[in-house]
């Protein structure tokens, strides 16, 4: 049975999770949703997954664009894997609203935590501690979930969206409503070193396409997810944040700059 497996990345975990799947259900192809952002997508998979990062206790803005484009007609079934760095709050539970008002469904969602891999500033935000505390017991981390997920998925289970508990979920969807919409001109906050030599990988990997080269250096155009990939991936080290430097961002090292070029 063909499977499609649309993920979303910015430090490159959901790829690698794309890849385990892909490698253990077999006849399967990983496509990022990148690539797909505006466009009506309509798969003729028997089986679609959809690999994400968590952003602020929801699916980035191009995951909720791309799955509002998404047309599941032909798909017999469908599943996600959300990841995030502690608390998950409602966004399976989202995601499933938004599939099902194109009449697609969403017959299983599953949340992990991965490997986190910006530098901790040694301060929690008092708005995150709050929803952290209100969210539940942590989720699993992927490599540990991964054998149940794969049994699920194999046999075609039915299953709830998994989320954070119910407090936590309820504060998640209200201050993620608000994120996803300052998200988009926050890129305002990034900066740029002398060690750029203007190669230009930034706009390449951006997942919205909002990053240009300007008089030879990176511009953010205000149509910003936030996902911080054109600072995780500048092979120089030349884009920080007002508030964090350049050097305080990681990635998975079995992903690569080029694996994530989608255009």
């Amino acid at each position: 049975m063909h499977t499609t497996l649309y993920f979303y990345t910015a430090t490159g975990n959901s790829l690698v999770l794309a890849r385990t799947v892909a490698a253990q259900l077999g006849d399967a192809e990983v496509v990022p949703i990148a690539r797909f952002r505006t466009a009506r997508t309509a798969p003729k998979s028997a089986r679609v997954g959809i690999l994400f990062p968590i952003h602020a206790w929801g699916p980035p803005r191009t995951v909720s664009e791309f799955v509002q484009n998404l047309d599941l007609a032909d798909v017999r079934y469908t599943f996600a894997i959300a990841s995030c760095g502690g608390t998950a709050g409602g966004a399976l539970p989202n995601l499933r609203k938004a599939l099902r008002k194109n009449g697609g469904e969403l017959h299983a969602g599953f949340i992990v935590r991965s490997q986190g891999y910006m530098a901790s500033t040694g301060k929690e935000n008092p708005m995150i501690a709050m929803v952290r505390g209100f969210s539940g017991k942590p989720f699993a981390m992927d490599h540990e979930r991964l054998p149940e997920i794969l049994e699920v998925v194999k046999n075609e289970r039915r299953i709830g969206p998994e989320r954070s508990a119910l407090v936590g979920s309820m504060l998640g969807n209200l201050f993620h409503s608000k994120a996803e919409t300052a998200f988009a001109s926050l890129d305002a906050s990034y900066v740029v070193g002398e060690s750029c030599k203007s190669c230009g990988t930034c706009g390449r990997i951006c997942p919205r396409g909002n990053v240009f080269l300007e008089d030879g250096k990176p511009a953010w155009h205000h149509d910003c997810d936030f996902c911080g990939a054109c600072a995780t991936w500048c092979p120089n080290q030349a884009i920080g944040m007002k508030v964090t430097p350049a050097s305080a961002r990681g990635h998975n090292p079995q992903v690569k700059a080029v694996d994530l070029i989608w255009a």
